[in-house]
């Protein structure tokens, strides 16, 4: 019987796997181990270095030789050549090694790979985080999916906990009307899903995320970090794309790359809703983005309180936050690493 890797005979079939480092080659190398042993089935790694210590970079590149019979090493200069030059590294022994010479940022480093997934000439590309380590059928569910579901544009995978690995972390979600999102299932046991190959969704993360990147687009750069899931969800929805959660396919995640481990408790909030109110600003109807404003500085004290911030911050918040949203659409590197420092 031909095996499904084996079908896999065109470019446009192939799936690149965008998996980006920035000084976490401990995760990264284990998450490649476990694409490594998963059962093939045309999805080619793509690890896009976003301007880590050179160190990191070198052992990423000594493993990677040791577990890749091929790789392809690139700089971001070079990700969007001809397609023939590729052709050879579309194999479940290859891998494709993508440089930036600085940080990037989560959206325009993952763009980097997404010219290079255009220049091969596929369909798909799936976005992975290096923390996180691939069930052995991970990949074939996914392509399994793909032929029997073929109106859904965006699949997420069935994201566990790493450390509790019965224990479902979210199978994608549903955007709320106020500009929020509500996680499907999250932490509940896997057996609690229903006897069904997916469940419909309006939100994903980019966790492990797989689309058609062509009609979708590319992600959005208005944010160095953050919210990008959240736009992507939003202008699914505005385009009239269907997605949904392959639930045979299991992730694990670590979740230990978030943005709270690198910023004050009040800097993570602040920026939390200034990329929010942007987001929604830039999808929602006025009057619709103004009653989602007023709403989330009504919350605003609650939330300080849950973080243990005196509640009476939330006018020196709300200022912060007003007069950022006068003066900008996005929150670039350089304002990104401002506003996570804030005490």
């Amino acid at each position: 019987m031909k095996s499904i890797a084996n079908e896999v005979e065109k470019a446009e079939d192939v799936i690149p796997v965008v998996i980006l480092n920035w000084n976490g080659e401990e995760d990264t190398i284990e998450c490649l181990r476990s694409i490594k042993r998963s059962v093939p089935a045309g999805f080619v790694p793509v690890v896009v270095d976003n301007g880590s210590k050179a160190e990191s970079v070198e052992r990423l590149k000594r493993e990677g030789r040791e577990m890749f019979g091929k790789i392809l090493f690139l700089k971001a200069s070079e990700a969007g050549g001809r397609r023939e030059e590729f052709q050879e590294y579309r194999g479940e022994d290859a891998l494709v090694f993508i440089e930036n010479e600085e940080n990037l940022g989560f959206a325009k480093a993952n763009n980097v790979a997404m010219r290079f997934a255009e220049s091969m000439g596929a369909e798909w590309v799936m976005l992975l985080n290096n923390d996180t380590v691939v069930a052995p059928e991970a990949f074939q569910e996914l392509r399994r999916f793909l032929k029997s579901y073929p109106n859904f544009s965006a699949i997420t995978a069935q994201v566990r906990l790493f450390h509790a690995n019965t224990r479902i972390q979210n199978c994608g979600g549903d955007l709320t009307y106020f500009g929020s999102r509500k996680y499907k299932f999250a932490n509940r046991e896997a057996s609690a899903l229903p006897v069904s190959d997916f469940s419909v969704a309006t939100f994903v993360t980019g966790c492990a995320l797989l689309f058609k990147y062509k009609e979708v687009g590319a992600l959005t750069e208005d944010f160095f970090f953050g919210e990008e899931d959240y736009e992507f969800s939003l202008r699914m929805k505005k385009l009239g794309l269907e997605m949904a959660c392959a639930h045979g396919a299991v992730v694990y995640h670590k979740g230990g790359a978030t943005i709270g481990r690198n910023s004050t408790r009040l800097g993570a909030i602040v920026l939390q809703y200034v990329s929010r109110l942007i987001n929604t600003r830039n999808h929602y109807s006025k009057a619709r983005w103004q009653a989602t404003r007023i709403l989330a500085y009504l919350y605003l004290p609650v939330l300080l309180v849950r973080s243990g911030i005196d509640p009476r911050r939330s006018v020196g918040a709300i200022r912060r936050v007003e007069a950022y949203l006068k003066q900008n659409r996005g929150v670039d590197r350089a304002e990104f690493r401002e506003m996570i420092s804030l005490q």
